[in-house]
């Protein structure tokens, strides 16, 4: 479908300084990609042009302007647009890395940002995979290292690029490959601002990028790790490897697969800080390195939910949206090469320009303002992974029967365990220290994400009677805080990020209930009316200062009175509901379910409701 007059791309020939532009390549949330050609030099530049669809329109001219009331938003974004493609020009000198995509310049032009690349020729890594199948550990090394010393140069200069994914990395005609698409590209400041152009792949994405936590150089490390398992076994990897996992692919070395583990190690402060201590771990000249295999490996992190849902294989294509659910990996099946394989499947085709696929620098459709500066953890764990001795655990604490309690045991090395969920009080968690002490007493407890569901039981214990908890549906989104610790103080603005990584679209609905059971709908509301969250979307919900509040005074959430602990029901839906229900701002929480509950019981059998609810707790203070 062709874009409205106001979002159309340039026409072919329209200049824009000593570039031509001769055909659109794509267009993404944030702006169009062009070809255009160079008048002077004779060559061909990808031009990527800074018009964010939710923010500004075309107008006379090719001149760009901002929608009435987002002049504001968009001036920032559009000079941080500028800020980072001039950190992107600044890291291809003096010389430009080989393994980098080049940006040559960033320049001003008709109101808005444009920034100028070099025009690359190949295969995105996602297509080689999927039609000549899983990379050897020779092939592997020789596509991964080259990558990593171009990671080292721009970690050396302090940018990470934040989205590495196969379809990123694209295989040139001559085989090597080169790292393209840094539109989420960020570069360390002194006075710690993160970039305001957020987007990632879910299922190359690391953790403290879906939980709201420290993003920096690590972060690229974890996610060319998940690559490079999926580029090595043909699966995405699971959110955390099972001890022996490596039994399950003979042919590469322990030296491999270890630098691949601590890569996808699901705390930061477990991997390298940055490209060149990774490569060191593939670099090592000790081949019998041990890998975790048992409960003496004090890296290993297993993780066991009370009520799992089974992971399911994700397909290639499926990856831009994907939940962060992954799948279990499987026996990789080897068989004897052929006669006709050659060594390199990067290798394996020659074409010709004509035919190549072209370098597409598309910025992605999802992005939002982020202040990302503490980890913080999600009320109910990502995709579990199951661990015989955890299972025993949980039966013999029972925990499954505990009042008012989900909670999720995480289990790192040998001495360590982590709680996480919700238990009902202080004197619950007590009577769970002392069960675990007794059943070892050297065993260190780690509660840090747990919370505390009082006086909020009976309200959960209802809502629950609605709606299943949200680990036991496909596609919830996830919630974060603008205070990653979940402490609010009084006056300070309430901000939640919300993104929906799953494969399905729904609708969600967000309510805050106080101490005193008063809830307070948040969203929808009069400023954020539409609340269908597509697949990969990501939205903010809250004014973040005085001035967003005083234009948006229906989205903007203050703490005050009373304090004590909170909670958020977020409640999901694959159908639109409960219109006639949320007039109110506010009203009490038992009359807000009684209205739940006759809504539900009054739909047919077959009516396509399919919902789950989850419960995120906070707590207010003076």
């Amino acid at each position: 479908m062709d874009a409205p007059p106001d979002l159309a791309p340039l026409p072919p020939g329209t200049r824009l300084h000593a570039l031509v532009i001769r055909k659109t390549l794509g267009r993404g949330g944030v702006g169009i990609v062009y070809a255009a050609e160079h008048e002077i030099l004779s060559e061909t530049f990808a031009i990527k042009e800074f018009l964010p669809e939710q923010l500004a329109r075309r107008v006379a001219g090719h001149r760009v302007a901002a929608l009435p009331g987002k002049e504001r938003i968009y001036e920032g974004l559009k000079r941080k647009f500028m800020e980072e493609g001039q950190t992107l020009v600044e890291l291809a000198r003096p010389r430009p890395h080989p393994n980098l995509v080049q940006v040559t310049d960033a320049f001003y032009e008709n109101d808005t940002v444009y920034l100028c690349m070099r025009f690359e020729r190949g295969r995105p890594l996602d297509e080689v995979l999927k039609e000549h199948g899983p990379l050897s550990e020779t092939e592997a090394r020789e596509l991964l290292l080259p990558l990593l010393d171009g990671l080292a140069h721009a970690h050396a200069q302090g940018v990470w690029h934040r989205d590495i994914k196969p379809s990123n990395i694209l295989i040139r005609e001559d085989g090597s490959p080169v790292l393209i698409d840094f539109g989420a590209a960020h570069r360390e400041r002194p006075n710690g601002a993160m970039s305001i152009i957020a987007q990632y792949t879910p299922s190359f994405a690391a953790p403290e990028q879906l939980y709201d936590g420290v993003q920096g150089p690590w972060t690229d490390v974890y996610s060319l790790a998940a690559t490079l398992y999926y580029a090595a076994t043909g699966q995405l990897p699971p959110s955390r490897l099972e001890p022996g996992w490596q039994d399950q692919w003979p042919g590469y070395s322990p030296v491999f697969l270890r630098a691949i583990e601590v890569g996808l190690s699901f705390d930061p402060d477990k991997r390298p800080k940055d490209a060149t201590s990774w490569r060191g771990l593939f670099d090592s000249a000790d081949h019998t390195l041990p890998l975790p295999g048992s409960l003496a490996d004090a890296d290993t992190e297993r993780t066991q939910v009370v009520h799992p849902t089974p992971g399911r294989r994700i397909e290639p294509e499926q990856a831009a949206t994907a939940p962060y659910q992954r799948s279990t990996p499987q026996r990789k099946q080897t068989a004897p090469p052929s006669a006709h394989t050659p060594a390199h499947p990067w290798h394996w085709a020659r074409w010709s320009a004509a035919g190549a696929v072209v370098l597409s620098l598309v910025l992605g459709a999802g992005w939002m303002m982020l202040n990302q500066r503490h980890p913080s953890q999600p009320a109910v764990a990502p995709s579990p992974v199951q661990a015989p001795d955890i299972e025993v655990l949980s039966k013999r604490l029972n925990l499954a029967d505990l009042d008012c309690a989900r909670v999720e045991l995480r289990l790192y090395g040998t001495q360590t365990l982590g709680l996480a969920g919700y238990l009902r009080d202080a004197g619950q968690l007590t009577a769970l220290l002392n069960q675990l002490h007794a059943l070892n007493p050297k065993l260190d407890i780690e509660t840090r994400a747990l919370a505390f569901a009082a006086p909020f039981c009976e309200l959960i214990s209802q809502i629950e009677r609605l709606a299943p908890a949200s680990d036991q549906y496909p596609s919830a989104p996830i919630l974060s805080f603008n205070n990653p610790d979940r402490l609010y103080h009084e006056d300070q603005y309430l901000v939640l990020n919300v993104i929906n990584p799953g494969i399905l679209g729904g609708y969600l609905y967000l309510d805050f209930v106080d101490s005193h059971q008063q809830i307070v709908h948040l969203f929808p509301n009069p400023d954020q009316p539409d609340n269908f969250i597509a697949p990969g979307k990501q939205i903010r919900i809250g004014a973040q200062d005085a001035d967003e509040c005083t234009r948006t005074p229906d989205a903007c959430f203050v703490v005050s009175r009373p304090h004590g602990n909170n909670l958020i029901l977020a409640l999901w839906s694959e159908s639109p509901l409960l219109e006639r229900w949320r007039s109110l701002p506010s009203e009490p929480a038992a009359d807000y379910l009684a209205a739940l509950e006759t809504f539900f019981y009054g739909l047919a059998p077959h009516a396509p409701y399919r919902r789950a609810v989850s419960y995120y707790f906070f707590t207010t203070s003076e």
